[in-house]
């Protein structure tokens, strides 16, 4: 059986930078420990010299700029271990599971590897270089500007930045060299758990791999047990395979030959009429644990345990009637409307991140009424912890390789081999998870070799790395998933970001144009990825900013600030707020600017998100950039924040993704009222829909029973757009009621709101049974009970109906304050 010796806890730690320090003074024996520091292991180096005071927080005010030093810098990692005797007789390993990134190992003074992907693990086989009792460890590494200084970068398609960084030639997180929402910190470390492994057995257990499989008419379950094996020994040896299915009373052993070096064996059962695993909202999440045993040469080698789901998933490309073909996901044979935001990492460095961070990230996506994440290709394969989560929480997950806006030197044979297996492990790694459903090849890549001159300096490098070996490895290691080159892609040899067929980036809103009225004449076919920039909360808005810059565009807060803001002058942000709200940004106080900024982004992602849902199925996805931040942002595209508190945009996006709603949307001539109803059974209720002055008074209001079908939107309601006299001082609305209690309710404001006839506020506060009942003789737009994003909350950022009192739930006697309403007359 195979043994372990953990090498994690306190290394100890020194730098150079070319000019101070000497990194192979750390293999010697005997060093000068006034120039180290404790590191932790597993760990990063920011977090380490941050402990020993020599940065400050790098996530506030603007630190990050003072910790530039660290990531120029060799740092070498040493301890001292003690290797069991009898390492010195069998066959031994180091296993370094992260290395981040360019890595040199040396053992006793002897250099006996190097790796440089922080994707895949690094093991090097040390029989024969372990010496009886004490040994020293060294692990010198480089973030990357070393390894890549003397690599080209002209015609790769990057930025100007990547003139110093080189990012492409590079194996870690694309965006922790900068993005437009991310500042740069470019990582280094031994950044997950460190061991030496030992046996004398013939055979080493490497990965297990189940992978499940449903009949189509989902009454038969199979179980693939794929476990990865080393044969040790020069010749095949014979062995035993057992795979133990315990709920389902389930049990096979197969007899396997094992192979030198590494392969699988694999043995199989069935499972008749398994329960199965849904989406959230949709059914169940059950997972079955599979345990699966080795015996070889008369012995038990060893076993491994993992859990599957049952899921049928097909991705449903029919050509669609109008035009091009449907992209819509179904799982167990139900189509499924996704909805979500594209998952970036939770923090900018990375080992950071533990599974309570994960636990939390999750909860707020299912708050918000979530039931996919898309992991972006610029990220992270993202920890056990996050995929672990979705499976039991019922969250799909479309899953890219990392590879995002570039071309990248696939070309180069050592590149290429790097990736490959970077591929492999993560694909083996994630293949057992019923939460994945999709794979993806990249980020806006093929989009970029179709538009953004990927044809010319360095032509279409990576082209079969996405086309080619990745499509392999996926038909041999995860042959029941879906896979496709790039996001956006379409098919038929169609552009990569063809509204009528395959996924979409629907970016012509919300970066030059911000008039986000547009999103409502969208029709795509799967849109995930576009949005619009707005405030973080208030506390974490605070935190960006020294208090002697606590003013928009002071030098902290453009650290701080999404990079489009520097992209056209004027600011293309800093205009939206005067496009729609007729404010200076300028004059605004950091509160204030959180509040309407708030707001304004807030009715862009709720018309986002609502166009597309009115649409199922023509339209199977609502999921915008982005869900989270990885570091504190003075404005963002995010409704999570970095300190994971909920931003202002929050609340409305979680409204217009409640699985029953109600959208009143203009078509042509017409003012239409779609219910859409996302429950497995029919909705019975009153849709009560028609016109309110801004003013007060309802010069339309009727009612109409109504019944929705399942798992679709349902056109219910219209009246003429022509008995709408008065746009700029009413508002069409509509109200989904069980007897006396509002279900949902919306409303359709048609000019930019600084040319609507505002009423001053007439709101009235009221407890009663554990509500507050707010009302109002007037319209009162987005009335804002905090801003600080920290508790869940029945209700903030909501309109009030003028007559039509709105009630949320509040605990204690005392009544909400109101920071902040947004009618633009008579008000802060």
């Amino acid at each position: 059986m195979l043994k372990q010796l953990d090498l994690n806890g306190t290394w100890r730690v020194r730098w150079a930078d070319g000019q101070r320090g000497r990194a192979d003074h750390a293999n010697r024996e005997e060093v000068d420990e006034a120039r180290y520091i404790d590191a932790e292991v597993p760990g990063e180096i920011h977090m380490d010299v941050w402990k020993q005071g020599w940065i400050k927080d790098p996530y506030v005010e603007t630190n990050c700029l003072a910790a530039r030093w660290v990531e120029e810098c060799i740092w070498s990692y040493r301890r001292f271990f003690t290797a069991p005797r009898v390492t010195l007789k069998g066959r031994a390993w180091l296993h370094f599971e992260g290395l981040d990134l360019a890595a040199t190992i040396v053992l006793n003074g002897q250099e006996i590897g190097k790796h440089a992907n922080s994707f895949h693990p690094c093991r090097i086989e040390v029989t024969g270089k372990l010496k009886p009792g004490r040994n020293l460890l060294t692990v010198h590494l480089d973030g990357g500007l070393f390894h890549a200084a003397e690599k080209p970068v002209e015609g790769w398609g990057v930025g100007l930045d990547a003139r110093l960084h080189k990012r492409h030639w590079l194996r870690k997180p694309q965006c922790q060299f900068s993005w437009d929402w991310s500042t740069r910190l470019i990582n280094v470390g031994i950044t997950k758990p460190v061991r030496l492994e030992w046996t004398s057995d013939p055979v080493r257990l490497d990965r297990f791999v189940p992978l499940a499989d449903l009949s189509a008419n989902l009454k038969t379950g199979t179980i693939r047990g794929r476990l990865f094996v080393e044969g040790l020994t020069d010749k095949p040896c014979r062995g035993k395979l057992t795979l133990e299915v315990p709920e389902a009373g389930r049990k096979a052993t197969v007899d396997v030959e094992i192979k030198p070096g590494l392969s699988p064996v694999e043995v199989s059962v069935q499972v008749t009429d398994p329960e199965l695993w849904w989406p959230v909202k949709h059914g169940g999440q059950k997972l079955y644990t599979i345990r699966v045993s080795l015996s070889a040469g008369g012995k038990r080698i060893g076993d491994r345990s993992s859990r599957i789901g049952f899921r049928h998933v097909r991705i449903n490309q029919y050509p669609h009637p109008d035009k091009g073909r449907y992209f819509t996901i179904e799982i167990n044979g139900r189509k499924i409307f996704v909805k979500g935001g594209n998952f970036v990492p939770v923090d900018m460095i990375f080992p950071r991140a533990d599974r309570q961070r994960y636990d939390k990230v999750t909860d707020l996506a299912l708050e918000a009424n979530f039931n996919m994440l898309r992991v972006w290709g610029g990220g992270l394969y993202e920890s056990d912890d996050f995929y672990e989560l979705c499976d039991e929480k019922g969250i799909l997950v479309w899953q890219e390789f990392i590879f995002a806006c570039a071309k990248f030197p696939v070309q180069d044979e050592a590149f290429h081999n790097s990736v490959r297996e970077e591929a492999r492990f993560n694909i083996r790694r994630l293949a057992p998870h019923p939460s994945l459903a999709i794979w993806c090849g990249n980020n806006e890549m093929e989009w970029g070799a179709w538009n953004w001159g990927y044809d010319r300096g360095v032509v279409y490098p990576d082209h079969a790395l996405f086309h080619l070996t990745i499509p392999r490895l996926l038909a041999e290691e995860d042959p029941g998933r879906y896979y496709q080159p790039s996001s956006p892609y379409s098919p038929d040899g169609l552009n990569p970001n063809a509204d009528e067929a395959g996924d979409q980036h629907p970016w012509s809103v919300g970066m030059q144009n911000t008039d986000f009225r547009d999103y409502r004449k969208m029709v795509c076919r799967f849109p995930n990825e576009g949005g619009t920039l707005g405030p973080t909360s208030l506390p974490t808005m605070l935190a960006c900013l020294p208090k002697d810059q606590r003013y928009v565009q002071s030098f902290a807060w453009q650290i701080h600030d999404n990079s489009v803001d520097s992209w056209g002058e004027p600011s293309y942000p800093d205009q939206m707020v005067a496009q729609w709200l007729g404010k200076d940004i300028r004059k605004l106080s950091i509160e204030e600017f959180t509040y309407w900024g708030g707001l304004i982004q807030g009715e862009a992602l709720r018309e986002y998100c609502e166009n597309f849902r009115r649409r199922m199925f023509d339209t199977s996805s609502a999921i915008f950039w982005m869900y989270n931040d990885c570091w504190p942002a003075t404005r963002s595209w995010t409704i999570v924040d970095y300190y994971l508190r909920r931003t202002p945009a929050f609340a409305a996006v979680r409204r217009a993704m409640q699985p029953l709603h109600v959208i009143v949307a203009e078509e042509d001539d017409d003012i239409v009222v779609f219910g859409v109803n996302e429950h497995s059974q029919t909705w019975s209720g009153t849709v009560r829909y028609g016109l309110f002055n801004l003013a007060g008074g309802l010069p339309m209001d009727q009612s109409l029973p109504v019944d929705l079908p399942p798992n679709a939107s349902t056109r219910i309601a219209s009246f003429r757009k022509r008995e709408w006299k008065h746009p700029a001082s009413a508002a069409a609305f509509a109200m989904f009621m069980k007897g006396d209690a509002v279900v949902a309710r919306n409303r359709l404001l048609l000019p930019f709101f600084k040319d609507l006839r505002w009423s001053p506020p007439q709101l009235k506060v009221r407890m009663h049974a554990g509500k507050a009942i707010f009302t109002s003789r007037t319209f009162v737009w987005g009335v804002c009970l905090d801003l600080a994003g920290r508790k869940p909350m029945s209700d903030n950022f909501f309109d009030v109906y003028p007559g039509i009192p709105h009630a949320i739930a509040w605990r204690g006697s005392r009544k909400p304050e109101v920071r902040f309403v947004g009618n633009l007359a008579g008000v802060r």
